[in-house]
C-alpha cells in the first residue's frame, strides 16, 4: 500500500501576517518590472487571465469600512520572482480587495463620510499600522502553477464565470 493517497498541499507561498501600510508601500515605492504594460493595481501588475473588476462602489466601500473596524480582511498573495520579470510582481489573488484599497487612497470614495485625504494622522497611522492584511509571496517562474493556483483560490467562492478561467 502506498504511503500516501493524497496529494502534496500546494506551496501557496511564505506566509506573512502584514499590516496595511506594506500594501501601501508597494504602490507608493514599489515598482515590478512590467514589460507588457500589464495593467496595475497597488503596484502590482495584474495577469491578463485574471477576471476583471467586478465589485460594485459599495463592495469597495464594504471592505474598506471592514478595515477601519479590525475585521479580518482575507489575504492577498503574489508572485515575487525577480528572474522572471514578466512574472515578478503577478498578484495572483487579491485583485478585487487591492483595488479598493487603491481607490480610497485616491479619494474615490468616502468611507463613514470621510475621503482617505480627510482623515487624521493619528487615525492613518491607526488604520495603516494596526490592520493586518496577510499576503503570500509565491516565488515561481511557472505561469501555468499560477494559473493553477489563481484557479483554486477563485473557483469556489464568489461565482466567476467560465470565460474567466486563466
Amino acid at each position: 500500500m502506498a504511503d500516501r493517497l493524497m496529494p502534496e498541499k500546494m506551496h501557496l507561498g511564505d506566509h506573512h501576517n502584514s499590516i496595511l501600510r506594506q500594501s501601501k508601500g508597494f504602490r507608493d515605492n514599489h515598482e515590478f518590472p512590467n514589460p507588457t504594460g500589464l495593467r496595475m493595481i497597488m503596484g502590482f501588475k495584474i495577469p491578463e487571465w485574471q477576471r476583471p473588476l467586478v465589485w460594485s462602489r459599495e463592495q469597495s466601500i464594504a471592505f474598506i469600512q471592514s478595515a477601519w473596524l479590525g475585521l479580518p480582511l482575507g489575504s492577498y498573495s503574489y508572485n515575487m520572482f525577480h528572474d522572471a520579470p514578466e512574472l515578478d510582481g503577478l498578484l495572483v489573488d487579491g485583485q478585487q480587495r487591492m483595488y479598493a484599497l487603491e481607490q480610497y487612497f485616491d479619494d474615490q470614495f468616502p468611507v463613514f463620510g470621510h475621503h482617505w485625504s480627510e482623515v487624521t494622522k493619528v487615525d492613518s497611522r491607526g488604520f495603516l499600522m494596526g490592520r493586518i492584511f496577510a499576503s503570500y509571496a509565491v516565488k515561481t517562474d511557472d505561469e501555468e502553477y499560477l494559473k493553477a493556483y489563481y484557479n483554486r483560490m477563485n473557483f469556489g467562492g464568489v461565482a466567476h464565470t467560465e470565460d474567466q478561467r486563466a
